[in-house]
């Protein structure tokens, strides 16, 4: 196989796959606490989307250094739209499924309009920019005649594991999340606040959704489109049942669905109905990983499980 090929072929994987590895990280803090935030999609839609005009807006004062300042804008927006949904989970107690259908319902929406309003005259059909940014977020690699593009957060993809496995087995906050997650009933006797605990996991987890959401506007494309997620906030929820709700093995599998997806941008890719099969190929590879790990996983005792202190 040619070398270049494989090259390229393992850049777009990785390009892929920092989304989906960041934002199943995200997940996995999130659903150790007990909740089932299935509202992923939404919320890294409103991340995009602020991402990219804040781009645009900081990059006359801020120059080379606009995309970082859109980043942590992308960011706090991950960590509003999350604790939107945790306090209608937990404080309100509405269910997790409906609210996040909700906020996915939502975050559609309005990307959809206001990226119609940013831009008069712009096109909205899914296929036309609505805006786009000059800089890109990304580290040039390799000679001129193959010039590569491989982005900081990619490096933040493969250390996050590392990051959330401590933060989970070695702090106090992660030892409360999954208590919380696991027997929130006894978590209480302890004098823990099980709300509160969720809540804070939902947010934490937000900041780093808001970061994938930014990265596929600021970053992978310069640009923002309606529904830019295409749906990769779901396989990250793949991932991380997959992965058995471990950094480790939700990192692997998001590389792996990851690879799959960047074999359809990948050069020598076949036309015809095959391009076709190449391009669900990463949907029917998450189908297929679900019911093969559905059969020996063992998901946190509370998840998805509403608790009110009594």
């Amino acid at each position: 196989m040619d070398f270049t090929f494989i090259t390229l072929l393992a850049v777009f994987g990785l390009q892929q796959a920092t989304t989906i590895g960041i934002a199943a990280q995200r997940e996995l803090i999130t659903e150790k606490s007990g909740i089932l935030n299935i509202g992923i999609e939404g919320s890294m839609l409103m991340s995009a989307f602020m991402a990219g005009i804040a781009n645009v807006l900081f990059e006359p004062y801020l120059g080379t250094s606009a995309p970082m300042a859109a980043l942590a804008a992308g960011a706090l927006v991950g960590v509003l739209t999350n604790f939107f949904f945790a306090v209608l989970s937990t404080k309100m107690h509405v269910d997790q499924v409906i609210a996040g259908v909700g906020i996915n319902i939502f975050g559609l929406g309005i990307t959809y309009v206001l990226s119609a309003l940013h831009v008069a005259g712009s096109t909205i059909d899914g296929t036309q920019p609505a805006f786009q940014v000059k800089p890109v977020f990304y580290v040039a690699i390799g000679s001129s005649k193959l010039a590569l593009g491989i982005s900081p957060l990619t490096l933040l993809m493969l250390v996050l594991p590392i990051a959330t496995l401590l933060f989970l087995n070695r702090t106090k906050l992660g030892l409360h999340i999954r208590a919380a997650g696991e027997n929130p009933k006894a978590a209480e006797a302890a004098g823990l606040g099980v709300a509160r605990i969720r809540i804070t996991a939902t947010c934490l987890g937000g900041a780093l959704l808001g970061v994938a959401g930014s990265y596929l506007s600021i970053d992978i494309s310069p640009q923002f489109t309606p529904n830019v997620t295409a749906g990769v906030g779901f396989i990250a929820i793949a991932a991380v049942i997959a992965g058995a709700w471990k950094p480790y093995n939700t990192l692997a599998v998001s590389l792996i669905f990851g690879a799959c997806l960047g074999l359809a941008y990948a050069p020598g890719v076949p036309t015809g109905p095959l391009k076709y099969l190449v391009t669900v190929l990463p949907y029917l590879i998450t189908v297929a990983m679900l019911a093969i790990a559905s059969r020996r996983l063992r998901s946190p005792a509370a998840l998805a499980l509403p608790y009110k202190k009594e």
